[in-house]
């Protein structure tokens, strides 16, 4: 591998605090640090500008399943970058690939007779959602049901749309006002339960509150509710057995919408092909899917709904909806592959089997200040506290600290939420690397609490 001088390094850093407007980043302290430049990657692996070895235990951001420079994949977007490399899908116009894939996806997610709508990113697909949502229930004459209800700690995007499903208020000051048909109810969150109870004798009030959402706002106004099977950006909360089961049959009482956002949980992240697999045979109205669609080589999101759903949209004269790069040709064969590689290689039984062994060997640490290991598959998350017993959290904010020591000592994880710090390494992870990540977790994790 190639690397950049010093001087060619230093160029970089100063023309990045220059011109580059970084997102979800602290600005004052990207100018006053600098920025982390990626060069190359490889596997479960990446390397910085200055040749740096790190464990990707990220897998980028959520998305990268199948782990990096696959040669697969480059040869199978350079073959459709020769033959065509790019035409829209307005007016009837298709191609070989967004058939094919849309065929692909329509076969392997839960809910049956599946038709799919292409976007760029997740967020654009849960905008789609919501409008598709709202276009449907007028389709059908009832245009009051118009409230989409989420969770607190729920995200789903950060559109103009998108941004009012993700309950999250940081990510909404300042840029007011925003779109008003939604509503929120609290999030199955067993570490720090809501309503102060334990499972299961809590008899799922969690799952309930979306019962007493819709009674308080009327069944006749609400068009649909929208969960992440298990909340990634929140701070990776799995929901306990039993959750959305109640919470489809609320759905199906009330004649709501389901929608499963699957933009994390997807393509085998958390064992199973999707998240939602991990309750009895609970089958979504919706799916939003994006990042393991392609595991990143290239953007590309899809919603698809079910049949009842596209029943009804026929009796809309023009779906008046879209993207320009809605069904990309080069992102569609993208996906194709990634998906080919993930079945064939039965990347989710690997990451139920790594992800049991990552979650046993962070507990193990037994360290104090590790409340809670939790997680399912290779999506993990610890809850760092100042007293275990107690569950007291620290008087400073630690996730970040934690997030910038693992960094220094070769892994790259996530802060979220303060005290939570989360895994999602590539679904190829080996034991090895997983043992590692454990063993530099638990370093940098006493290094930091230390400090504080």
């Amino acid at each position: 591998m190639s690397f950049y001088r010093s001087q060619e390094v230093e160029a970089l850093k100063k023309a990045d605090g220059a011109y580059f407007l970084h997102p979800f980043t602290s600005i004052s302290d990207v100018l006053e640090r600098g920025p982390k430049i990626i060069n190359k990657a490889y596997r479960s692996r990446v390397y910085d500008i200055e040749g740096k070895e790190y464990i990707d235990g990220f897998a980028g951001l959520w998305y990268n399943n199948i782990g990096h420079g696959r040669e697969e994949m480059i040869e199978a977007v350079t073959d459709q970058m020769a033959s065509l490399d790019a035409f829209h899908c307005f007016t009837g116009f298709s191609n070989v690939p967004a058939i094919q894939l849309a065929e692909k996806l329509s076969k392997i997610v839960p809910l049956k007779k599946g038709k799919v709508f292409f976007a760029g990113s997740g967020s654009e697909v849960n905008d789609s959602l919501f409008k598709i949502a709202r276009l449907y229930w007028s389709a059908l004459g009832m245009d009051s049901k118009d409230i989409i209800i989420s969770r607190s700690k729920g995200y789903h995007g950060v559109s103009y749309g998108s941004i009012q499903a993700t309950r999250f208020p940081h990510y909404q000051e300042g840029f007011g006002p925003l779109p008003s048909g939604f509503a929120y109810i609290d999030e199955p969150y067993c570490y720090y339960c809501p309503w102060g109870k334990e499972y299961p004798s809590c008899n799922l009030e969690c799952a309930g509150a979306l019962e007493e959402k819709i009674e308080e706002l009327g069944a006749d106004k609400v068009a649909a509710f929208i969960a992440e099977p298990v909340i990634g950006a929140g701070g990776v909360i799995v929901p306990p057995p039993g959750y959305y089961e109640r919470i489809r049959e609320v759905c199906n009482r009330y004649n709501i919408l389901f929608i499963a956002d699957e933009v994390i949980t997807g393509f085998g992240r958390t064992g199973e092909a999707f998240g939602i697999e991990h309750w009895n045979r609970v089958v979504p109205d919706a799916m939003a899917l994006a990042k393991g669609i392609t595991s990143g080589y290239v953007p590309l999101g899809a919603a698809v709904i079910s049949d009842r759903i596209f029943q009804g949209l026929k009796n809309v004269d023009k779906f008046n909806h879209g993207f320009t790069y809605s069904g990309h040709p080069l992102a569609c064969r993208a996906a194709l592959k990634n998906i080919e590689i993930l079945e064939r290689e039965n990347l989710k039984q690997n990451a139920a089997v790594i992800g049991q062994r990552l979650m046993e060997g962070l507990r193990n640490l037994d360290l104090e200040f590790i409340g809670e290991v939790r997680g399912k598959g290779l999506i993990i998350a610890l809850e760092l506290v100042a007293d275990r017993e107690t569950k007291q959290k620290p008087n400073r904010p630690v996730g970040f600290a934690v997030f910038e020591s693992a960094y220094r000592n070769g892994l790259v994880v996530r802060s979220l939420d303060n005290d939570v710090v989360a895994l999602s390494p590539p679904l190829i992870l080996g034991k090895q690397d997983a043992d590692r990540i454990v063993e530099i977790l638990g370093q940098s994790i006493e290094e930091v609490m230390k400090q504080k």
